[in-house]
């Protein structure tokens, strides 16, 4: 069994929300959305109660990112590995803008990415047939990352 294999059912999703992206204009779009909605959202949820472990703060990010991540390995532990170092930044980095910030990246990135698929896609948003999309958009830009890092 190879470790790193990653499995039908996330290829499957893969291949699904990229056909949904194919226009350049929308897919750049999406390349710096995605990221500062995942952000936002690590932000909104720093807003929490946290919690220390051994000295250590944590809270909603970190568990989501955890989560996340679980599902990640549990389908491609390769995307799931670059997520890690990706995630821990952005969740540290969240916690020190104030929510008002977190809510115009968040509103600016989504009205973007509608744009992106009114006027250059002409489609709906994949998030529209299905809400797996919001797990698996950050892996299609990972998988992207992977593609260029790979020698």
């Amino acid at each position: 069994m190879d470790l790193f294999r990653r499995s039908e059912r996330m290829q499957r999703w893969l291949d699904w929300y990229g056909a949904d992206h194919r226009n350049p204009v929308n897919h750049r779009i999406h390349i710096i959305c995605i990221p500062l909605i995942v952000f936002s959202a690590m932000g909104f949820m720093g807003l929490s109660h946290h919690w220390t472990f051994y000295g250590v703060p944590f809270g909603l990010p970190e568990l989501a990112l955890a989560a996340l991540l679980a599902f990640y390995a549990q389908h491609d532990l390769k995307l799931a590995l670059l997520a890690v170092p990706i995630g821990a930044v952005m969740a540290v980095l969240a916690r020190h803008l104030p929510w008002q910030a977190h809510a115009g990246i968040f509103a600016a990135a989504w009205i973007a990415q509608f744009i992106g698929h009114g006027v250059y896609e002409k489609n709906r948003p994949s998030l529209m047939a299905n809400l797996i999309s919001l797990v698996v958009a950050p892996a299609y830009l990972l998988d992207g990352l992977l593609v260029k890092l790979k020698p």
